[in-house]
């Protein structure tokens, strides 16, 4: 049985830093790095715009089993659980998060906060539980893949 570790740092946009934050994966000596996020519009304004992407950093030496093959399974993994549009991976590599993690790390957008739909989604219990489900299923898939 596999086993994992979930540290839950912050639940709004206050503490802890993003460097805080890689720094307690790098000191832990994570598998992974999972970074949960929400996407808007540039303008902040609502649109049609909806979907999950992941970014991953795509400046890092690609190993078989690197950021960027994470990131796709972590893609592939949510769409199915959350049954969004697939928005496709974006090369992070100018996230501090996702260049100074010391693992392969996956910043996963679930979805478009400027979008009514995917805001009263992201708002419910339900859709919340099947993006936790989404997540864990692609850890797993990546335990199984060998990272």
């Amino acid at each position: 049985n596999s086993k994992i570790g979930v540290y839950y740092t912050r639940t709004d946009d206050s503490n802890p830093s993003q460097e805080q934050r890689v720094e307690l994966a790098n000191i832990l000596k994570a598998d992974l790095f999972v970074s949960v996020h929400n996407n808007a519009t540039k303008s902040g304004r609502f649109s049609s715009i909806s979907g999950t992407s992941v970014q991953y950093d795509g400046q890092k030496q690609e190993e078989t089993l690197g950021a960027k093959r994470f990131a796709q399974i972590c893609l592939e993994e949510m769409t199915k659980a959350l049954g969004s549009v697939d928005k496709g991976l974006v090369d992070g590599n100018e996230t501090y998060i996702l260049g100074r993690a010391d693992v392969p790390a996956a910043m996963i957008e679930v979805g478009f906060m400027t979008n009514q739909k995917e805001l009263a989604n992201l708002n419910s219990p339900e859709y919340q539980k099947q993006a936790a489900a989404g997540i864990y299923q692609a850890i797993m898939r990546a335990f199984d893949e060998g990272y």
